[in-house]
This record gives structure tokens, sequence and C-alpha cells, in this order.
């Protein structure tokens, strides 16, 4: 195996070009990646080592958002003041994120290009509607994240593509994000969900998105559920079915498919008491 450093993205971006895609992996943070290959996956002939690109780390806010570069760390997102007050539910994922030791070293990208249905910034990443911008030598272009993620472990990313930047456009109401582990933080989401609403000034629900993780191959809308909800649906025992129109978990070493459809339900719909929404009439 040949490892590649580039310190720059233009040599990244040749080096992508040139070396054949079925052969060559990117790094990053490597904190999926190398206990990939530590158990016993086929190392690639071609390794490149990006993290010093510093052109693809850090977070701008923009006319319309943020824009965050690819490598920036979870552990920068958590400690970024700009995240935590704008958008919050984000900066509650990176929160609950492995342990710092791992968050130092992993990126938003990196987490992006996994395509873990059970990764923990990606609910949050859909609940703000983000779009990535991918860059390769001779192009560039920017697509939703719900476009870019297709199943487990797939991507549209094509050969000699990077992502460069994660784009969140400027957000209302309040959002949050919860996961559910067999551990603490280091442990993968059993389940995990994102939720964002805003209230008239009675106090009624004007608004609702929930995002869901861990219970279908890609994050889900809970678009049944919350159509109903600001429909006017308030009785709680029809929630449960309405979250199982949009969600199609599996059975796993974590949990069975029917303990996360009930969960999911149950976690939900005692947050959404909590916001004074449902009743059990």
């Amino acid at each position: 195996m040949k490892i590649h450093q580039p310190y720059g993205l233009e040599d990244c971006l040749t080096l992508l070009s040139e070396l054949p895609p079925d052969a060559t992996v990117i790094l990053a943070g490597g904190t999926d990646l190398m206990p990939r290959y530590e158990q016993g996956r086929i190392l690639p002939n071609n390794l490149i080592n990006i993290k010093h690109l510093t052109e693809l780390q850090g977070i701008t806010e923009t006319e319309n958002g943020i824009e965050i570069g690819g490598l920036t760390t979870i552990e920068a997102l958590q400690h970024s003041d700009l995240i935590r007050q704008e958008y919050p539910a984000l900066w509650r994922s990176t929160a609950q994120f492995a342990g710092v030791q791992i968050r130092n070293r992993a990126t938003l990208a990196g987490n992006i290009a996994n395509a873990s249905p059970a990764g923990d910034t990606l609910p949050s990443l859909y609940l703000y509607h983000a779009k990535l911008k991918l860059v390769s030598r001779h192009a560039s272009r920017t697509t939703r994240l719900e476009d870019f993620l297709v199943g487990p472990g797939q991507t549209t990313q094509e050969p000699g593509e990077l992502i460069q930047s994660i784009i969140l456009p400027k957000v209302s109401g309040s959002s949050c994000f919860y996961k559910l582990g067999l551990r603490d933080a280091m442990a993968i989401s059993v389940v995990n969900y994102a939720l964002r609403y805003s209230n008239a000034e009675d106090g009624e629900l004007t608004d609702l998105e929930i995002t869901a993780g861990a219970v279908a191959p890609t994050i889900v809308f809970l678009d049944a559920l919350t159509t109903a909800i600001l429909g006017g649906e308030t009785n709680i025992a029809a929630w449960q079915a309405l979250i199982e129109q949009d969600i199609a978990p599996i059975d796993d070493i974590r949990a069975s498919a029917d303990y996360r459809r009930k969960v999911l339900g149950r976690l939900i719909s005692h947050h959404l008491q909590r916001l004074g929404v449902g009743s059990h009439e």
C-alpha cells in the first residue's frame, strides 16, 4: 500500500484524478476506516491522507447560513458557539458523539461519507436541509444531503470527488437531538432523532419537522406524523402507526426491528407531550 500526503487541495484532486478509483481510499479522521482494516478488510493500493488540507477546515458564517469545511472535526463543532446557538440539534449530536479522543479525529465529511443509517450527525443535518459542495479536478457541484446518501455505506459520490463543505441555511424555531444507545456516548445509536418546531403566540405549533436515524436504510423524515399533527391530530394512540409509515427498521446485534419501532414511537410521543402536544383521548 502506498500512502499519499497532499498538502493542498489542488494536489489532492490531481491525485484523485490520476489514481485508479477502485484501488484508492481517502483517509480523513480514520475513526471508521481504520477499524475496518484491523478487522480484516483488504487494504487499498493507495491511501490518500487529506488531514492536512486546511482549505477544508473551519466554520464560516454566510449571508444565508453557514458553511462548514468537510474536514472540520466533531470536537470543533462541539466547541463552536455559532453551532450551539444557531443549530442546537447539530451541536447536541456532537456532544453525544463517541469520546473526546474520537471527536478530535472524526470529521463531519467523514461521518457523512461513511453513510451509516445510525450516524449521529445525520438526523440534524437532514433536519436543517443540509447541502454538500463536492469538488473534483475539473468540476464542482452542490447536492442535497438526502440525495447524496442512498443506502448503508452507499452515496452518489463520483470517482475523483471530495466533500469540500457542508452548507446549512438559516433556520427558524427551536431544535434538538436525542440518541438512544446501549451505553453512553461511545455506543452506536439504537435509534436517534432530531426535531424542529415553531410556536404561534398562543403556543400552538405552526411548524414541525422530525428526522430519525437507525430505523431505515437512510435517515427519514417522519412526514406522516408531522403532517397529521399540524393538521390537528392530537391523539397519541394514533401516532405510532403514523411513525411506522416512514420507517423500516431491521434486526441487528444492537436491537430488534420491533424494539426500534416501539422505542422511537415512545420517545417522540413523550417529547411532543413535553411540548404540550397530544392527548390520550
